[in-house]
């Protein structure tokens, strides 16, 4: 048995579709006469592509010179660095340049502490409202 609820759902999906589908229409047809883009043969296609390593590294020294004032990775762990093509020892050495609060401590304090490559990306803010 149907209810009033489920009726009303149903039909607003029902109608959601449409106004979608009938959207998708209109941006189909205006694509139509479009210039097709030539096709490009990138490094980093197919199964074993790959990525310019040290392109990727100098882009990774801007972000560190320039971008990290204010931006930050902080989703990113720095053992990820070796997907850059850096050693495990270079991100050992990357990580430990940053001070990293951990804790409590045996007496319940944080305390900082030289980074990890497990540790995530330090934040150039202290707390989410800085950096809003």
């Amino acid at each position: 048995m149907m209810t009033m609820a489920n009726a009303l759902t149903r039909a607003g999906l029902a109608g959601l579709a449409l106004s979608v589908g009938l959207g998708m229409a209109g941006l189909a047809h205006a694509a139509e006469g479009a210039a097709e883009p030539p096709a490009q043969e990138w490094s980093f296609n197919g199964f074993f592509g790959t990525f310019d390593r040290a392109s990727a590294q100098r882009g990774f020294q801007v972000y560190r010179e320039v971008c990290s004032t204010c931006h930050s990775l902080r989703l990113l762990s720095y053992r990820d660095l070796e997907g850059l093509g850096y050693s495990e020892e270079e991100v050992a050495a990357v990580a430990a340049e940053y001070r990293v609060t951990d804790g409590p401590n045996d007496e319940g304090e944080m305390f900082e502490r030289a980074g990890i490559a497990a540790d995530r990306f330090v934040s150039p803010y202290d707390n989410e409202q800085a950096a809003r």
